[in-house]
């Protein structure tokens, strides 16, 4: 209790997450529901214009993120010289940015004004938004660019994720000297768990984006690939020996 008082006193509205977002909404910008920021010492949401900023729900907001709705680029044109006319000119530059529902926004993505990002998004790490991004699409680059549809990515992610467990546990072994405990696969815990264990990290994964009656009906609807930990961690280093 006391550490949250004396970081709350320290960094004020930027103390968490739910007190930023609460400082947001203040401010004037639409922010929905279940929506976290998970850097707001590291982040910066502009706000000289907070009513052009929309977020929708269930959007992850990740360290870094810059989201501008304006930009200081007329303090060059404003000492420049046209042909036709005299120095001292001030053009103003502001536009909305409207970011959809189901987004994830990666580390150190800049999202420029006069942008829409639609429903159900992933925006790579270090992207550059500059244009609208339409949903269901993953977007990475500079500028950010179509990667592939979300779908592709789900396929993808589904055929990938038992080779990447198996070299989470080889290396965690090479470095460490040791078979690493289940806890440790907390992302992967579908691979060889179903809840009935009731694992404090696994259900806590499973409550994450507000949908965890899903998360238990995907599970009712399908088997682990494994039986339980036991064999699926046999079967990370019986591959190492073959």
């Amino acid at each position: 209790m006391l550490k949250q008082i004396i970081k709350k006193f320290l960094y004020k509205e930027k103390s968490s997450s739910d007190n930023y977002i609460e400082y947001l909404r203040r401010k004037g910008m639409n922010i929905g529901e279940d929506v976290t920021i998970y850097s707001p010492r590291n982040t910066i949401i502009d706000e000289q214009y907070p009513w052009l900023i929309t977020i929708g729900s269930h959007v992850r907001i990740t360290e870094g993120v810059i989201i501008l709705t304006h930009d200081y680029s007329w303090s060059v044109l404003k000492r420049f010289k046209m042909k036709n006319s005299e120095k001292g000119v001030i053009l103003g530059a502001s536009g909305r940015v409207k970011i959809g529902n189901n987004i994830f926004i990666g580390m150190n993505s800049i999202i420029l004004r006069n942008v829409e990002i639609g429903d159900n998004v992933i925006i790579g790490v270090g992207s550059i938004v500059t244009k609208n991004c339409e949903s269901g699409w993953v977007y990475a680059g500079n500028p950010a660019k179509k990667i592939m549809r979300v779908e592709e990515y789900y396929s993808k992610r589904k055929k990938e994720q038992l080779k990447e467990a198996r070299i989470l546990a080889l290396e965690y072994k090479n470095r460490y000297g040791k078979i690493p405990d289940k806890k440790i696969f907390h992302e992967y815990f579908m691979l060889f768990s179903n809840l009935k264990d009731n694992e404090k990290i696994f259900c806590k994964k499973a409550i994450l984006c507000g949908n965890y009656d899903e998360s238990l009906k995907y599970l009712t609807e399908n088997e682990p690939v494994f039986k339980n930990f036991e064999e699926f961690i046999n079967y990370c280093f019986k591959k190492e020996n073959e």
